[in-house]
């Protein structure tokens, strides 16, 4: 403001040299007044802060400019050119309101004064001229002020968004590091001390325990438990309140100052209680307590709260994939007993009946030579047929050994030992997934023992074609077809077969025709064929 405040001094001295003689010291002591009040306020400016301290400040400085102007001629006064400046401040103070009511009351008292000595006319003519000049000046500071303070608010804001994008950015580069080193192993020991060893690393504390939900009765069992030892087991309902607080609560709770003797653990002066879910339901609780009040801050916080859903969701899938197991490996020993019962068993029973023979025959005296030879062949065949089985059992698709490779030596045996003629086509110029490659596999051997056993086929055809873009596996063989012979609860293991078809995202096609054979195609949609 400091211009505009000797402007305005040179220019009351410009306008009022004319009257300044030794007779007029009204108006030499009132130029002496506001230049010293100039340079006092150039000194000590008033600040652009709209406070009551500042409103007095600018209301003691407009009334002393109005008393100069009144005491050397009232509108007429060369000093009536400092009220602009005070104008000014008030507006960039406090705004156009507060200028113009500081306006209304000069031009009142000046214009009482003035009216008497220049006619009502002039008076009204002149505080009409200052009225528009000092109104124009207070709505342009007005306005310079609600911009100035838009500005500020701005700055302040980004100020404040640029403080959170920074405090976000070193959350998110912490859960990174936690996302990066989260288990890929869908062992449930793995996941749990991996993120476990990860959590201890991020959040400092005195105690971690994580309590697993037993759906049956509601029960909490500590599953690991690091540092002071934790309570070992609580139901829901009887829960302490930081835990059930943490069981309704969408967020991690965060206990600042824990009453002692409160805490999962006896030490314990704050905590974080994060509920574990995975598919809408809760699978655990992770607790992570300090044995100092507040020792655990907001950002820890975030940082748990940011860890908890996909602990939850590696938890869950691990139980999952240990109960898949388990109901794989029940249906591959169903599938092992159902093999070895219609390939073995049969020819054991039959065994029986040749051993029953010999025994009739001896008894009665009769030559048991031939039994006996027949006997012998068949214990052979019993025995290629179970070194066959194992064979089978054994062989896989590996990272070595690709699924083509593996039809053909199995297209070669199945050849040698029923005396079927076998065709393999291929066409496969990449490899799909590992997993997909063992799920095609399993599928075709279930549809060439299939053709083995229960056809009636005289040759079976395999054709696969695996690019980028499409897998196809097909099984066909010219024997009586699927709606012709004895029926069966697990006939040509179509159950399986489509089981493990949806499991890889793949389709099933089944064609028979009664006389013309069957075929089998499971074709992967271009989606599942990049996954």
């Amino acid at each position: 403001m400091w211009p505009f405040r000797l402007l305005a001094l040179a220019g009351a001295v410009v306008q009022g040299r004319d009257d300044l003689s030794s007779e007029n010291w009204q108006l030499w002591v009132a130029l002496a007044v506001a230049a010293l009040y100039a340079v006092f306020a150039i000194v000590r400016p008033i600040p652009h802060r709209d406070d009551h301290r500042i409103r007095l400040r600018v209301v003691v400085e407009y009334a002393l400019h109005t008393g100069l102007v009144m005491l050397t001629g009232a509108w007429t006064s060369p000093l009536a050119l400092t009220l602009i400046p005070s104008v000014m401040v008030a507006g960039f103070a406090a705004g156009s309101a507060f200028a113009a009511q500081l306006i209304v009351a000069s031009l009142v008292v000046v214009t009482v004064q003035h009216v008497p000595d220049a006619g009502v006319a002039t008076g009204a003519r002149d505080a009409a001229m200052w009225a528009g000049l000092l109104g124009v000046v207070a709505f342009t500071t007005g306005l310079s002020q609600r911009a100035a303070l838009d500005a500020a608010r701005q700055k302040e804001a980004a100020i404040r968004r640029v403080n959170r994008l920074s405090e976000a950015n070193s959350l998110l580069f912490a859960l990174q590091r936690v996302a990066q080193s989260m288990p890929a192993s869908l062992d449930l020991d793995d996941v749990v001390d991996s993120t476990l060893s990860r959590v201890r690393a991020l959040v400092p504390c005195d105690s971690l325990a994580l309590y697993l939900l037993d759906d049956t009765d509601g029960r909490l069992d500590v599953f690991r438990n690091t540092g002071n030892t934790a309570q070992a087991q609580m139901t829901l309902s009887t829960a302490p309140s930081m835990v059930r607080a943490a069981i309704d609560a969408p967020r991690t709770v965060r206990i600042a100052d824990l009453p002692a003797g409160t805490g999962l653990s006896p030490s314990a002066r704050s905590g974080l209680y994060a509920a574990l879910r995975a598919r809408g339901t809760m699978v655990g609780l992770l607790a992570v307590e300090s044995d100092r009040p507040e020792g655990l801050t907001q950002q820890h916080t975030e940082i748990l709260h940011g860890l908890a859903e996909p602990f939850g969701i590696a938890i869950d899938n691990s139980r999952l994939f240990r109960r898949i197991r388990s109901t794989t490996v029940s249906e591959e020993r169903r599938r092992i007993a159902r093999d070895l019962h219609d390939q073995v068993g049969s020819s054991l029973a039959f065994l029986g009946f040749e051993v029953d023979r010999a025994q009739e025959l001896a008894a009665q005296g009769r030559p048991v030579d031939e039994v006996l030879v027949d006997l012998r062949q068949q214990v052979t065949a019993v025995v290629n047929e179970i070194r066959e089985t194992l064979h089978d059992l054994r062989t896989d698709v590996t990272d070595q050994r690709d699924l083509p490779a593996t039809l053909r030596d199995h297209l070669a045996r199945v050849g040698d030992r029923r005396q079927l003629r076998t065709e393999a086509h291929v066409d496969a110029p990449s490899r799909p997934p590992r997993q997909v490659e063992r799920e095609l596999w399993q599928i075709a051997l279930e549809a060439i023992t299939n053709v083995e056993r229960h056809a009636q086929a005289t040759t079976v055809r395999v054709t696969y074609l695996s690019h980028p873009d499409r897998v196809l596996l097909q099984v066909s063989d010219d024997g009586i077809g699927l709606n012709n012979g004895p029926r069966r609860a697990d006939r040509y293991g179509m159950i399986g077969m489509r089981e493990r078809t949806h499991g890889i995202g793949a389709s099933l096609r089944v064609e028979s025709t009664p006389g013309g054979g069957t075929t089998i195609a499971v074709e992967l949609d271009p989606g599942e064929v990049r996954s």
